[in-house]
């Protein structure tokens, strides 16, 4: 091929100008990912074989199944998603959105993030929460998949959530008040009432049971129609709480009327959630009201135990008791209430003792706060923070470096929805110190993680806890922190507020290397709002600070965003001077990242080493397992030899494009298809 090919500019990636690299083999389409998540299906409904058949017999792309809590949405979800899911070759996914953060975009980002992740998108590659719905329909446009989400509340989270794929349909359970907005897409919504006839509740009961029972009786009054109700009820009889039907209709009695007692009238099925809280056990009734009062939607083994303060045997039963009433559901280690028992529990807990509730609050907030402590340490190691004592408990993060490193991430995504949960919690039951630790260790995982609408709010959350507390230090800290996401999102007013505010608290109490931290994130933000030399002096004065401070860590990162910043002989100078302080104290990642600065600074100069520098970079990125960083420092070497030494230049845009495939991103179909057509051998290309 003579000449060259000009390929214009690739989103997400730079211009590319390739000559002949000879022939590139590398598929650049997605790791084969078939997710196969619908959680298990009921074996039986009744009374609902209309909507049934609407679902599986109609064309609609999108079905919303409306309704009040309690009348089976999401049973008749699982049973018709369990008929459709073989005909998905593309696979089946889940999103329970009542597990989100917060509401509204943080609630869709949050599922968006997980679809991302179910169909083969690495953490490492993650996009920003306003690219993640483009990411999402493209991910999905070439593969027909079965999508089943529960818990919804508006419209505007399914239609979020609604995948690229022609040949997709989305179930979805739940409240949508906005009906045009899905008939606007082709979809559907079905109502389901509670089931409508007697017989029809009849024979539920008696599915449930094994008992007849008249379509006229006692027992199905009180349950309402709701199919929670009525297999409670039927379990009273069955594990022979009530052993009777006449012993049953007793019971259910005496709830209703101990319900117009005290709350003068009862809802729908609620005398028979009251029946078995009663048939219960006293510490099983004790778990139940202390579930009501814990906000979590799921609780494990382990924090139910210090919400009830019993041992892990004595705790067990409690909630084994619970399940065998079909109060409780577990589910993948958690134990979750019915969202209609949910109800229940917390009335239950607001009529009884409301000190002994606070209290297990209290132990669960600073059991939380205990070991986010330590997940940060595994995930950080050795930093400045403002909760500098380590707690008097056992560090559960074990091994290597990098094993502790891994759990203490994986931890926080576990329990990330709890942890923003236990900070408002803390403020309501008056502890701002704990709710403020709580936050302080959640930036070891923002930090790691761009999650800009859930990083910035516990930041906030936490900035409010410290001044409550009276805390300045931890103030100044989390309203530094507060910056960074407000700086990513654009907003630099507020940035700006926040970092003037950090720097006057650091100033006024802080110790010294917190003044440093605080300018440090100044600098970020002059450099992200187009003030480069005023963000130069604030990396200058970060660097000063912490020498005096002895933080020698904290030297070499406020060094290597200067050189960042300058982007000059002086700024390389700085970026080599961090990373020998990196090298040479046993932070390989970090002088990995300064490595490849170094190198692409060097190659912007015109410079000596700078292709010898990128290499050894990306060398050093792999075995650290910062693949995108590798692919990034490969993708640069491709660019660079494509003309001079296009053999080298092939192998680093193989690399690239089997690390950005592995990871699941999309730059590997673009870098793909901004390869010469002459250069691309069979499947090469295939995005």
């Amino acid at each position: 091929m003579e000449g060259r090919n000009e390929i214009g500019q690739v989103s997400g990636g730079s211009v590319v100008q390739a000559g002949s690299i000879g022939s590139v083999t590398v598929n650049a389409g997605p790791v084969a990912v078939v997710p196969r998540e619908l959680p298990r299906a009921v074996g039986r409904l009744v009374g609902r074989d209309r909507e049934i058949r609407a679902c599986v017999e109609g064309s609609a792309p999108l079905v919303v199944l409306d309704g009040l809590s309690g009348v089976g949405r999401r049973a008749v979800a699982r049973y018709v998603g369990r008929e459709l899911a073989p005909g998905f070759a593309g696979g089946q996914l889940y999103v329970d959105l009542s597990t989100g953060l917060g509401d509204g975009e943080q609630v869709v980002s949050s599922a968006l993030r997980g679809l991302l992740r179910s169909v083969g998108v690495d953490e490492q590659v993650m996009p920003p929460d306003s690219e993640l719905p483009a990411w999402w329909r493209s991910r999905s446009a070439e593969r027909d998949c079965l999508l089943l989400i529960e818990n919804v509340t508006e419209a505007e989270q399914v239609l979020a959530l609604l995948p690229g794929g022609e040949g997709s349909v989305v179930l979805a359970a739940g409240r949508v008040e906005a009906q045009v907005r899905v008939r606007a897409v082709g979809g559907e919504t079905i109502k389901l009432e509670p089931l409508i006839t007697p017989e029809q509740a009849a024979e539920l009961f008696g599915w449930f049971s094994g008992v007849e029972i008249d379509a006229g009786d006692e027992v199905l009054a009180h349950c309402g129609g709701l199919p929670q109700a009525l297999e409670q009820a039927a379990n009273l009889l069955l594990a022979r709480h009530s052993p009777t039907l006449e012993s049953l209709r007793e019971r259910l009695r005496k709830s209703r009327d101990e319900l117009t007692r005290v709350w003068q009238g009862s809802k729908k099925g609620e005398s028979v959630f009251e029946a078995t809280y009663q048939a219960a056990g006293p510490e099983a009734q004790r778990m139940y009201r202390l579930l009501g009062a814990y906000p979590a939607v799921g609780i494990s083994v382990e924090t139910a135990g210090v919400l009830a303060a019993r041992d892990s045997v004595e705790v067990s039963d409690a909630l084994a008791e619970l399940v065998s009433l079909r109060i409780l559901d577990e589910q993948d280690g958690q134990y979750v209430l019915h969202p209609l028992v949910r109800d229940h529990a917390r009335a239950c807990a607001a009529r009884a003792d409301v000190e002994e509730q606070q209290e297990a609050l209290r132990r669960v907030v600073r059991d939380f706060r205990d070991v986010a402590y330590h997940a940060d340490v595994a995930v950080m190691g050795e930093r400045f923070r403002v909760a500098a004592a380590p707690p008097e408990t056992v560090d559960p993060f074990t091994g290597t470096k990098k094993e502790r490193n891994a759990q203490g991430l994986a931890w926080f995504e576990l329990h990330r929805r709890t942890l923003h949960e236990m900070q408002a919690i803390a403020m309501e039951i008056g502890l701002p110190d704990p709710a403020w630790q709580l936050a302080e260790s959640l930036t070891a995982y923002y930090f790691n993680r761009k999650r800009h609408a859930d990083s910035l709010q516990v930041a906030l959350h936490g900035a409010e806890a410290a001044r409550a507390a009276g805390n300045v230090a931890a103030e100044a800290r989390l309203s530094s922190v507060a910056s960074g996401p407000l700086s990513d999102l654009e907003r630099f007013a507020e940035a700006e507020e926040l970092v003037n505010r950090s720097i006057e608290l650091a100033d006024r109490e802080g110790p010294l290397v917190l003044r440093a931290s605080v300018r440090e994130f100044q600098g970020r933000y002059l450099d992200k709002s187009g003030h480069p030399e005023a963000a130069q002096a604030a990396y200058r004065r970060s660097v000063e600070l912490n020498e005096q401070a002895g933080e020698l860590r904290g030297v070499a990162l406020a060094r290597m965003f200067l050189g960042d910043s300058l982007a000059d002989e002086a700024g390389l100078a700085e970026l080599e001077t961090a990373h020998e302080w990196f090298a040479a104290n046993g932070d390989p990642r970090m002088a990995a990242r300064a490595l490849l600065a170094i190198g692409k600074l060097r190659l912007k100069l015109s410079r000596p080493q700078g292709l010898e520098a990128v290499e050894e970079a990306a060398k050093f990125l792999g075995d650290s397992e910062l693949y995108s960083y590798e692919a990034e420092a490969r993708e640069l070497l491709y660019r660079e030899l494509a003309e001079r030494e296009p053999d080298r230049a092939r192998v680093h845009l193989e690399r690239a494009i089997e690390l950005y495939r592995r990871l699941g991103s999309l730059r590997a179909g673009q870098l793909a298809r901004s390869v010469p057509d002459d250069n691309r051998g069979d499947g090469a290309a295939q995005a």
